[in-house]
């Protein structure tokens, strides 16, 4: 079982670690995304100064296919990720509403890349505006899987009184 994390310091399994902001953000920007995303609009909010800015697109995939050692499948025009069988990604759990079986629910509301956010004003309004959603996502999460297990009383009155 390889877990992904992005909310908190990311990370991922026992993939070697790969230096760098930009492959976690893509990472993220992908995962945290309603649907596919289009190559120029990651091109836009990742690389909007860049001499190359397809080469560092494609750089920055293999970059990031390399920090979660394959348990991700990230490619496409649009990209598209799919996380590989045996693979569970926070985010996806909190977007999802599901109990984390591989992490705790405690880290729900952890910042979407904490501490390794790339220094693109351009992607910083996208960060903010979806470690929001996320973190709502998230309270919902450890209100509903926190409590039902930490305030069951034995004559069940603790629910009645919310």
């Amino acid at each position: 079982m390889t877990v992904v994390r992005l909310l908190g310091p990311p990370r991922a399994g026992a993939a070697e670690p790969v230096r760098g902001r930009k492959p976690w953000a893509l990472l993220a920007l992908v995962l945290c995304s309603s649907g596919p995303v289009p190559r120029c609009r990651a091109v836009g909010l990742l690389f909007p100064g860049a001499e190359d800015p397809g080469a560092a697109l494609r750089w920055t995939l293999s970059r990031a296919r390399r920090a979660t050692g394959n348990a991700v499948r990230l490619g496409g025009d649009p990209l598209r990720v799919e996380p590989a069988e045996g693979t569970v990604v926070d985010v996806l759990d909190v977007l999802a509403g599901r109990r984390p079986r591989y992490w705790p629910v405690a880290e729900a509301t952890l910042p979407l890349l904490e501490g390794c956010e790339p220094d693109v004003p351009e992607f910083a309004a996208w960060l903010h505006g979806r470690r929001l959603d996320l973190s709502h996502a998230g309270k919902r999460l450890q209100e509903v899987y926190c409590s039902s297990t930490s305030s069951a009383s034995p004559a069940g009155r603790n629910p009645a009184r919310r």
